[in-house]
């Protein structure tokens, strides 16, 4: 048994109410706003390649309403208050975003959850695989690995791969069928092996 296959056995046992609430406030968000969906969207914009907590920091300070609201200048000058990385391009992206908005009340109920990630894919500026995967888990589909720097780090240690930087399409999906075969050995959605995951490399849950 590996040291990773203890740690995450031993969260499973530890942490499993903690899991447990913060899978169900996920559910219940399939059923949110188009605003809030939204804002949840922007979530994942904003929290690529920095962190979670700079995506909720500034997604609680903006508000879900004004991502929508807010014309681009007005944004950009108020992601640039608020410290944002990147804050030109992620304006921009959210912005470009706007168009997809009316459809995500009904894309998260989506019964081919692939064409749902594959759609945000093709359709969101500043979405990969990572960030739709992130988007949908936090709404309720748990089908898909989130491939963080921290995930991506422990299955290259777990199946003795080198060092996992960047990735094409192809690449993710591969990296993501191994995590997917985890998620199965320990009968756990992959949305939810994640989350214990991501509390033994950084001590949290967030979302």
């Amino acid at each position: 048994m590996s040291d990773l296959t203890e740690r995450i056995e031993e969260s499973i046992r530890d942490d499993s109410l903690e899991i447990r609430n913060r899978t169900s406030g996920f559910l219940a968000f399939r059923n949110a706003s188009k605003e809030d969906l939204f804002g949840e969207l922007c979530f994942c914009i904003l929290a690529a390649n920095t962190s979670a907590e700079m995506g909720i920091r500034i997604q609680n300070a903006v508000g879900n309403r004004s991502f929508l609201d807010l014309d681009l200048d007005s944004l950009r000058c108020e992601l640039h208050r608020l410290r944002c990385r990147f804050y030109n391009t992620r304006s921009r992206f959210i912005f470009s975003a706007r168009e997809v908005s009316h459809i995500l009340p009904d894309l998260v109920n989506w019964d081919d959850k692939s064409k749902a990630r594959e759609f945000l894919v093709d359709n969101v500026y500043g979405i990969g695989f990572k960030e739709a995967s992130h988007f949908l888990r936090n709404v309720g589909t748990f089908d898909f690995a989130i491939l963080d720097k921290h995930i991506t780090g422990m299955i290259a240690r777990e199946f003795g791969l080198e060092p996992i930087k960047s990735f094409s399409r192809k690449r993710y999906l591969e990296v993501e069928a191994l995590f997917l075969k985890m998620a199965e050995e320990f009968g756990l959605p992959p949305g939810i092996l994640d989350l214990h995951m991501w509390k033994i490399a950084t001590g949290k849950v967030l979302k």
